[in-house]
């Protein structure tokens, strides 16, 4: 089923304060992939500030019984930088490439452990189903050739306003496509506004 044309331009996101923000009893959020880094971050990463922000929020989510979401684009992103945090923190000096690092048993157990967070994860947050099929591709690939949003995130905003989530998020480019954002983030207060 494809949506009619979206106006990402125009059409600004609703932001929460996430610090403030109350969640509901079976409110279904999408918790993007750079939220899921703070709250199950790769060993070699550095501790980010963010980390305790996202953590007290998230413990708010689920004692407010709120529903947190997880669709393959987030799973596939939280992967991939889980795997470029550590190969940059401490993997670099030892293989002179990514692919070359891929191919070792280093990376096997790095990506033993990854897998074993993303598992974690799962026994939390239910699994959404976003077929491309469902949403409006052409609209998704106008904002990204106009260079005015990125195309994952395209797609994140579009399967929330598809399944009727709300996004929780630190991504400052998720200001634009009409959904509602929780975040902790000032910048993407503001660029909601």
């Amino acid at each position: 089923m494809k949506r009619g044309k979206e106006s990402w331009e125009m059409t600004k996101n609703k932001a929460h304060k996430a610090e403030t923000y109350h969640f509901q009893a079976a409110e279904r959020i999408l918790v993007d992939a750079n939220v899921w880094l703070f709250l199950y971050p790769p060993a070699g990463a550095p501790t980010s500030e963010w980390s305790h922000d996202y953590s007290s929020i998230y413990k708010r989510l689920l004692e407010a019984k709120a529903k947190p979401v997880i669709d393959t684009l987030v799973i596939s992103e939280y992967l991939n930088r889980y795997f470029r945090l550590e190969y940059n923190g401490g993997w670099r000096e030892y293989y002179r490439d990514f692919k070359e690092f891929r191919k070792t048993r280093d990376f096997a157990n790095l990506a033993s452990d990854a897998v074993e967070e993303i598992r974690e994860i799962l026994k939390i947050a239910s699994l959404l189903d976003t077929p491309l099929t469902a949403l409006n591709v052409d609209n998704l690939l106008e904002p990204t050739a106009a260079g005015k949003l990125d195309f994952n995130d395209a797609v994140l905003v579009s399967c929330c306003r598809e399944y009727g989530c709300k996004l929780l998020t630190n991504d400052e480019d998720c200001s634009t496509g009409g959904i509602e954002v929780i975040t902790a983030l000032p910048a993407l207060i503001r660029a909601c506004n």
